[in-house]
């Protein structure tokens, strides 16, 4: 089974104020975090969308394609990561300012999907679903369609959603504000 992974990096930080992603975090950009946690071994396909030059160097430095953005609303990044990868059963979507997703969480959702490849895959915790969100190909179509800020669940319609379990509450948590990466800062700092 081919799985194309596809991260999304290209926001606009507005609430953060300057762009999330080179952000320092303990001893990296937080962007990195994020690459690094991506088993790479689980997918036949990796690439970024990005829009910041200096992401795109992040990216590349760690061997994963990159794809403009010019901008726009969210659903133009997902339709330009689809259009970027070809001949595969599924789609990862991983935002870049998740850097405390696990590989082992990541595995376990790629498996998931493995095991039942005609669902959706989201990773929760304690029935608070997040991402990453694993999207069988049969939803391409659906995706590519969506316009506005609508992410990719808007193009789930009845196909049956799966949760795969997360390690901990944190592996959900987004760097959206400078608050929000002071705490993912902190829980670095006490878990090394």
């Amino acid at each position: 089974m081919r799985i194309a992974c596809i991260v999304l990096a290209a926001g606009k930080s507005t609430r953060f104020g300057a762009n999330k992603l080179l952000a320092p975090l303990v001893d990296r950009p937080l962007l990195v975090h994020t690459l690094d946690a991506i088993p790479r071994s689980c997918f036949s396909q990796m690439v970024a969308v990005v829009s910041n030059p200096e992401v795109e160097t992040l990216c590349r430095r760690h061997g994963v394609k990159t794809v403009a953005y010019q901008g726009g609303p969210q659903s133009q990044s997902i339709r330009l990561g689809l259009e970027a990868v070809k001949d595969i059963d599924g789609c990862l979507f991983v935002l870049g300012d998740q850097p405390l997703c696990s590989s082992d969480s990541i595995r376990r959702l790629v498996s998931d999907f493995q095991a039942q490849p005609k669902a959706v895959h989201r990773l929760a915790y304690q029935g608070q679903p997040s991402s990453p969100t694993l999207f069988p190909s049969r939803l391409f179509p659906a995706l590519k369609k969506l316009t506005g800020e609508h992410g990719g669940m808007a193009a789930v319609g009845d196909t049956p959603v799966w949760y795969t379990e997360a390690a901990g509450p944190q592996e959900l948590w987004d760097a959206d504000t400078p608050e929000k990466l002071s705490r993912i800062q902190q829980y670095l700092q006490a878990h090394p």
